[in-house]
């Protein structure tokens, strides 16, 4: 009995030193609540915590195996484990929580604050310091494969890399739903999150093989809901080489900003597909401060826009600075319910378009190329569209006031066929830039300066001949360069100088003999007549020379 007592001894102690041998996972993290709420009354924050002493449950997700957790840190001593839960509350000095495990993932849960309800992510352990930074989102359990939903599994990705300040979130090859999980509120993307597809390759395109499907894509079920939510006090994310596509265009957004009080800042997109959603990016400011909250600084490089039924970009903030570059708006068929905007900004500021193109298909026009309520500065760079129903819209809504003089509309090389349709007190500076016949449709307190721009005059343009000249209708021209035609000569609209035009320099008028002065000019027009005697009308020869001008439809030398 003694022998049999010493070796169950010695064999339990071998089986505890096994167990203790096992290797251990670290776990540590913080009562972190990712949410964005539209009802707060003061600014709130769209990264939130709850008081250390709030209760954390730890699930086991490997039913697998028996479920050993330990304590560690110095929020250590608060845990207490029954079965596959154990319980802890995170550290009063650090307010940290941090515990080992044998498994690869555990599931945290606590009760978060009133707009979040209780918070749930699935947790993965510390990574060595050169391994951290960069993550894969398979390791947070998300399958990527088109019928698992990997809402979870991104938003604890979220959260991880939040408590950490930031870092990079790679989606492999794969369709990664999102959507199905219950009170879903959008993906709540955090500050200094870099979210890193495989490819910029979008769905259904003509290039595309007998795989019809980008091979990075996020997916969003369901309708009035957004894939991607930032709110207030949010900074510095990008997102590259990914498409976010969309089953339903049923108010559903590829990218939701909004707020009320503390601004958010530094958005890039690079190279990443809006696909088939209701609006792809979204901005808007709540109504309880007058929508003065301000989402800045967005700068989009190589996207597209396909599909998206009311606008590929709609943005309703006090300040918005986007500089939209190198990008590309496939707009479907305008028609009742579906406006098919490419950009809507209702209130803008420093906005500047560059290398962008986009339009409807010829039987199947699409609606408003940029569509603007409340102007700021807007710069316009070697762009084109076609194929819409109008290439530019300012104060479609004919808001009596709108508009502000020292905000110019700067057009430089860009093609627009389609109608611009000018409402409001605006500067327009035009140059080398390429217009139809009746493309501006404008009222008189929009000013005009146009350089070297082409009205269709070229007679080797087609769709240029006979066509009907009205190039600014009802605006005020301030500075007007002519046109030749292709035998060199000025038609229609010369050089035009508004009033009150003050020369520093002498004014050299053209110079002709009486028997050549030119006809059928517009009276006011003025030469210099050789050898016109003064005071005569009409002008008369046998003079020294006198100034011209036609009166009454004949030259009169003054």
């Amino acid at each position: 009995m003694q022998r049999f007592t010493i070796f169950f001894s010695a064999f339990f102690a071998l089986f505890l030193l096994a167990i203790s041998a096992l290797p251990q996972n670290k776990f540590e993290g913080y009562n972190i609540i990712l949410d964005v709420p539209e009802d707060h009354k003061t600014a709130t924050c769209t990264i939130r915590y709850v008081p250390p002493t709030t209760n954390i449950t730890i699930s086991d997700l490997d039913t697998k195996t028996p479920m050993r957790v330990r304590s560690c840190g110095t929020s250590g001593a608060s845990l207490t484990q029954s079965g596959s839960i154990a319980s802890m509350t995170a550290s009063k000095t650090d307010y940290k929580w941090c515990f080992e495990g044998e498994d690869k993932s555990y599931r945290v849960s606590f009760r978060g604050d009133q707009s979040s309800g209780t918070v749930i992510y699935d947790w993965i352990p510390n990574r060595e310091p050169n391994e951290s930074g960069a993550y894969n989102i398979k390791d947070f359990g998300a399958k990527g494969d088109g019928r698992t939903d990997d809402t979870i599994a991104i938003q604890s990705a979220f959260a991880y890399l939040a408590t950490r300040n930031g870092g990079t979130l790679i989606f492999p090859e794969g369709d990664y739903m999102v959507g199905g999980t219950a009170n879903y509120k959008g993906l709540i993307v955090p500050s200094g999150v870099i979210i890193q597809g495989i490819s910029s390759a979008n769905s259904n395109s003509y290039t595309n093989n007998v795989n019809q499907k980008s091979p990075s894509r996020i997916i969003l079920t369901g309708r009035s809901r957004a894939l991607f939510k930032i709110g207030e006090c949010t900074d510095s994310i990008t997102i590259k080489d990914i498409e976010l596509y969309a089953q339903s265009n049923d108010n559903t957004y590829g990218f939701e900003a909004v707020g009320a009080f503390t601004s958010a800042q530094n958005f890039y997109f690079e190279r990443v597909v809006f696909n088939n959603f209701f609006r792809g990016i979204y901005g808007h400011a709540l109504p309880i401060t007058q929508k003065t909250w301000q989402f800045d600084y967005i700068k989009l490089n190589h996207c597209r826009f396909i599909y998206n039924r009311d606008a590929g970009i709609w943005n309703d903030v006090s300040n918005s600075d986007w500089k939209i570059e190198g990008s590309l708006f496939i707009n479907p068929k305008k028609q009742p319910g579906q406006n098919a905007n490419s950009m809507h900004f209702e209130r803008s500021a420093a906005v500047l378009i560059s290398d962008t193109y986009g339009g409807g298909f010829p039987n199947a026009l699409g609606g408003t190329f940029l569509d603007v309520l409340s102007s700021g500065v807007i710069t316009i760079l070697t762009s084109q569209t076609e194929n819409m129903t109008n290439s530019i819209v300012l104060n479609e809504a004919n808001i009596q006031g709108a508009g502000d003089y020292s905000y110019p509309l700067t057009i430089l090389n860009s093609i627009f066929h389609d109608p611009i349709f000018l409402n409001s007190r605006v500067t327009l500076v035009s140059t080398g830039s390429f217009y139809g016949p009746k493309t501006f449709k404008s009222n008189p307190l929009v000013r005009v300066y146009s350089t070297g721009d082409r009205f269709c005059y070229d007679g080797g343009i087609i769709g240029c001949q006979g066509a009907t000249r009205n190039l600014f209708d009802k605006s005020t021209i301030i500075f007007m360069t002519g046109q030749p035609n292709d035998f060199g000569k000025l038609e229609g609209y010369p050089t035009v100088f508004g009033t009150d035009v003050q020369f520093n320099a002498p004014v050299q008028m053209p110079s002709f003999p009486q028997n050549q002065l030119p006809a059928g000019k517009a009276n006011g027009s003025m030469v210099y007549c050789q050898n016109c005697r003064r005071n005569t009308t009409p002008c008369q020869q046998g003079g020294s020379g006198a100034p011209a001008m036609m009166v009454g439809n004949q030259w009169s030398c003054l």
